[in-house]
C-alpha cells in the first residue's frame, strides 16, 4: 500500500489503544459486547473529484456503552480496486478521539497536460478509499463507513533565475556555474501557488541516444519524451527550504569537472506534497542549455568626482583624468559574475602597484568583503589607482585611474568664461541681447574685480571651437563667472556638468569631469547663471529628458520611482555642492501627477525678483538690493517683455527655481541643510504654483575652504546661483550684487 500523510485536525491527542480491534480486517470478533455503529457526516462525494487536502466529519454510537476512539485508513483505489491486506493489522489504522481530520493525500498519477496563459501545466490525480470505524470501551470495532474518491492536483514548475537568461541557445557561462531557481506549486488552481515541497536537479553534456556528444541533438525533447533515460542523472531530492539555500541553488564545477567549450544542460524538477512532479521541461523556464567558456568579471569602479567606470578583462588600458591638488578622492567598486553565472571570491586594491602578481604589492588582497578605500589626496605627480575582482573559477578583471594631479596656483582673481552665444543682430524687440550688448555687460562688470585684464581673464568658448576649458586654465584663478545659454549646440555648460548615473554606465562609458565641482571644493567662489530655458540651467546635469518639477536625488534616469531604482544623483553638481534637491521651470516640460497643478507659462513668468530676508546668509549681508526689476529697456511698450503685451511671456521666461513648496511638500521633500534662497521670484499671477519659489541661491557647501593661492589674497566665502540672466535686470541692481558678491570674495576693486 501507497503510504499517505495524515493531519488530524483536532485539539485532543492521537493515541494508540492497549485494546485493538480485529486483525481480520473489516469485521471484529462476534461477542456478547453490541458492536458500535459509525457513520461518515461530511466529505466528498462517492467517486468525486476532490483536492489532495481532504476533510472528513463522522459519528457514531455504542448502543451498550461509549464510543472509546475512532480508527482510520486511506487506501490507493476504490473498494473493488485494492488487497484486503491493506486495512489488516493494527499499524495501518490510525486512531484519534476527533470527529473529524483534514487529510493529505498523493496525487501521482500523471493525467494529461494544459495550457494557461504562457505556461503549460501538468495534472496529476489518484483514486482513493477513506475507511473509518468505531472503537467501544471493550476494544470492539464498528462495521466501517468508507468513501471513495479521486485527489487531484497541478504539478509544480521551476524557473530558473540564475543566471538571467541569455540571448542566444547556448548562454555562454563558466567552468564554475551557480544556478537559482524558484518554484511553485499550484494548489487547486493556477493562481493558488505555496512552494513546493522539494527539488532536485540534473545537468550533463549534449549526448544523443547512442551515448556519443552530439551539439545538434535535441536533448529536451528527448527528456519531455523518454525521462526514464535520464533517471540516474538526477540529484536526491533536496527539501525546498533547506539550509544555506541548498533547496534554491547550487554550483556545478566547484566539485565537478565542467569541459571548456562544451554545450550542457541544466534542469531543475520540483516535487509537491501530493508526489506530483515537475514533467514539462523547457528552456523557457526550467532549462537551460549553455556552453562552458573563460569568462572575466565585471568590475565597477566609482569615485564621487571622477564617476563610474566599468572594466572587464585584462586590457590593463587606465582611464585617465587630470585632477586638482590636494582635493579628496574616495573610491568604491563592485564585481559581478552573474551573467556567467559565477561568484565573486575576493577583490584587490592597492595605489600605483608596482608587481600585480605580489600580493605584497597590494593594500588588500583578495578580501571579499573590502569594497572601498581610505580617502586619499595627493598634491603633485601621477597616480594609478589599481582594482582586481577575482570570481570562484580564478578569472579575474582588473580596473585602472590614472590621475594627473594639477596644482591649483588660484594666482589670478577672476576668470569669466563667456558660454553665451549671440550675433550683432539688428537688436528691436530685445528678447535676446547681441553679442556686444552681452560682452559689454559683463565686462563692465567683471572690471568691478581688481586686476581684471579681459585679454587674458576671458574665456569665449565660442572662440574655442566649444571645447571646455582645461583644468590648467581654471586651477589658476580663484574666482569664476560662468554665463551660459540655452541652446545646447552652442553652450559648453551641459559638457561640463553632467552626471552619469551608476545604472547608465556601460563599459566604456565617457564621464566627463566637473572641474567646477572640483574648483569650489578647493575653495575657488563661483558666480553662474543664464538662459535657463528647458534643459538648460542647472538641469544640465541631467542626462536624460525630464518633466518638471523633478527630484535631483531620485529621479536622474527619468524615472519617477527612481529612489527603487538609482539615488547617485546626490552625488551630481546641483545637488551636492549646490544644495538643490528640487528643480523646476517657468518654460519645460511638465509632469501629470495626481494632484499637480496645471501650469501656464503667462502665469508662471517673473514680474521681479526680491531679496529673501528670512535667510542667514542674507540676513549677514548688507548692500544687497531687495528687489531686482527688469529693466525698461526689455519692457517699453511693444518689446517683447512688456508685461501688457498680449503677444509676449508678460515677463521673464527664462527661468529656473529651486525647491518649490508646493511640490516639496506634495513630495515630502526636506530641503537640504545647506540650501540658501539669495532671491525669490515674484510671477505675474499669484495663482501660480512657483510665486515666492527661490530662483538664486547662495552656494555654501565649501564657503569655509580658504583656497591654496601661492599669491593674492585668499578668502573663504559662499558662491552664488541665479536660475536667469542677469543682463535683463536694471544696471544698477545688477551692480549692486556684483559689488557685493565680489567684496565677499575679497577682490572687489578699491
Amino acid at each position: 500500500m501507497k503510504r499517505v500523510a495524515i493531519i488530524i485536525a483536532s485539539s485532543a491527542i492521537s493515541i494508540f489503544m492497549i485494546l485493538s480491534c480485529s486483525e481480520e480486517g473489516f469485521v471484529g470478533k462476534k461477542t456478547n459486547n453490541k458492536l458500535p455503529e459509525v457513520w461518515l457526516s461530511s466529505g466528498p462525494v462517492e467517486g468525486d473529484t476532490t483536492s489532495y487536502k481532504v476533510h472528513f466529519y463522522w459519528g457514531g454510537w455504542d448502543p451498550d456503552g461509549e464510543i472509546d476512539h475512532f480508527e482510520f485508513v486511506i487506501v490507493d483505489g476504490n473498494p473493488f480496486g485494492f488487497k484486503e491486506a491493506d486495512t489488516t493489522g493494527h499499524d495501518k489504522w490510525h486512531c484519534t478521539t476527533s470527529y473529524d481530520s483534514v487529510i493529505n493525500v498523493s496525487a501521482d498519477r500523471y493525467v494529461a497536460d494544459t495550457t494557461f496563459g504562457k505556461r503549460k501545466y501538468s495534472y496529476y490525480d489518484r483514486t482513493h478509499t477513506f475507511f473509518i470505524r468505531a472503537v467501544d470501551r471493550f476494544g470492539a470495532c464498528s462495521v466501517p463507513a468508507y468513501r471513495s474518491f479521486t485527489a487531484w492536483t497541478i504539478a509544480p514548475y521551476v524557473d530558473i533565475n540564475k543566471p538571467q537568461r541569455g540571448n542566444t541557445v547556448d548562454q555562454v557561462l563558466n567552468v564554475v556555474v551557480t544556478f537559482g531557481w524558484e518554484g511553485r506549486d499550484p494548489i487547486d488552481g493556477t493562481f493558488n501557488v505555496q512552494e513546493p515541497e522539494s527539488v532536485r536537479y540534473l545537468y550533463t553534456p549534449i549526448i544523443d541516444t547512442t551515448g556519443a556528444y552530439n551539439y545538434a541533438f535535441n536533448i529536451v525533447k528527448d527528456l519531455n519524451e523518454n525521462p526514464m533515460r535520464y533517471e540516474d542523472l538526477w540529484s536526491k531530492w533536496v527539501y525546498y527550504r533547506a539550509p544555506n539555500d541548498s533547496g534554491r541553488e547550487t554550483t556545478l564545477g566547484d566539485d565537478e569537472v565542467l569541459e571548456l567549450n562544451k554545450s550542457y544542460i541544466f534542469a531543475v524538477q520540483a516535487k509537491d506534497e501530493a508526489g506530483a512532479v515537475t514533467s514539462i521541461f523547457d528552456y523557457g523556464s526550467n532549462v537551460r542549455r549553455f556552453i562552458t567558456s573563460i569568462n572575466h568579471p565585471t568590475l565597477k569602479i566609482s569615485e564621487p568626482y571622477l564617476g563610474t567606470h566599468i572594466f572587464v578583462g585584462l586590457t590593463m588600458k587606465p582611464v585617465l583624468f587630470k585632477f586638482a591638488s590636494g582635493v579628496p578622492l574616495n573610491f568604491s567598486w563592485q564585481g559581478d559574475a552573474s551573467s556567467y553565472a559565477g561568484a565573486i571570491s575576493g577583490y584587490s586594491y592597492g595605489w600605483d602597484v608596482g608587481d600585480l602578481g605580489n600580493p605584497d604589492d597590494w593594500i588588500v588582497y583578495r578580501n571579499p568583503y573590502v569594497k572601498t578605500a581610505p580617502e586619499k589626496r595627493f598634491y603633485s605627480g601621477v597616480h594609478t589607482f589599481f582594482v582586481e575582482a577575482v570570481d570562484n573559477s580564478g578569472m579575474a578583471t582588473i580596473g585602472q585611474i590614472e590621475i594627473t594631479i594639477v596644482p591649483l596656483s588660484m594666482n589670478r582673481n577672476l576668470l569669466w568664461i563667456d558660454d553665451y552665444y549671440s550675433t550683432d543682430f539688428t537688436q528691436k524687440l530685445w528678447a535676446t541681447p547681441t553679442e556686444t550688448q552681452h560682452d559689454q555687460f559683463w565686462l563692465s562688470l567683471c572690471s568691478k574685480a581688481a586686476d581684471f585684464e579681459p585679454e587674458q581673464d576671458v574665456y569665449d568658448c565660442d572662440e574655442h571651437n566649444l571645447r571646455m576649458p582645461d583644468i590648467t586654465l581654471i586651477s589658476r584663478y580663484k574666482n569664476i563667472i560662468w554665463t551660459y545659454s540655452s541652446d545646447k549646440d552652442v553652450t559648453v555648460w551641459p559638457d561640463m556638468i553632467k552626471f552619469t548615473p551608476e545604472s547608465m554606465v556601460e563599459q566604456g562609458t565617457k564621464i566627463s569631469l566637473n572641474l567646477l565641482s572640483i574648483f569650489i571644493n578647493k575653495g575657488g567662489h563661483l558666480l553662474t547663471l543664464g538662459d535657463s530655458r528647458g534643459t538648460s540651467g542647472l538641469v544640465a546635469a541631467v542626462p536624460v529628458s525630464i518633466a518638471f518639477p523633478m527630484n535631483l536625488k531620485c529621479e536622474m534616469t527619468g524615472n519617477r520611482q527612481g529612489c527603487d531604482v538609482d539615488t547617485s544623483g546626490v552625488n551630481s553638481m546641483p545637488y551636492r555642492d549646490y544644495c538643490v534637491s528640487v528643480i523646476d521651470k517657468v518654460s519645460g516640460v511638465f509632469r501629470r501627477d495626481e494632484g499637480m497643478p496645471r501650469r501656464y507659462m503667462k502665469l508662471d513668468v517673473m514680474k521681479y525678483a526680491y531679496l529673501d530676508r528670512n535667510d542667514t546668509i542674507n540676513k549677514m549681508t548688507m548692500g544687497m538690493p531687495d528687489r531686482l526689476l527688469l529693466s525698461e529697456d526689455v519692457t517699453k511698450t511693444g518689446r517683447f517683455y512688456d508685461p501688457n503685451s498680449s503677444w509676449g511671456p508678460g515677463g521673464l521666461d527664462l527661468v529656473e527655481v529651486y525647491d518649490p513648496e508646493y511640490w516639496m511638500d506634495a513630495a515630502y521633500i526636506n530641503s537640504q541643510s545647506c540650501f540658501h534662497p539669495m532671491y525669490r521670484m515674484k510671477t505675474r499671477s499669484t495663482l501660480s504654483p512657483i510665486d515666492d519659489a527661490a530662483a538664486a541661491i547662495w552656494v555654501t557647501k565649501y564657503d569655509d575652504v580658504v583656497p591654496d593661492g601661492i599669491s593674492g589674497v585668499n578668502v573663504a566665502a559662499p558662491s552664488a546661483h541665479f536660475g536667469f540672466p542677469l543682463w535683463y535686470f536694471k544696471k544698477s541692481t545688477v551692480d549692486s550684487i556684483i559689488d557685493v558678491i565680489f567684496d565677499k570674495w575679497g577682490i572687489l576693486k578699491e
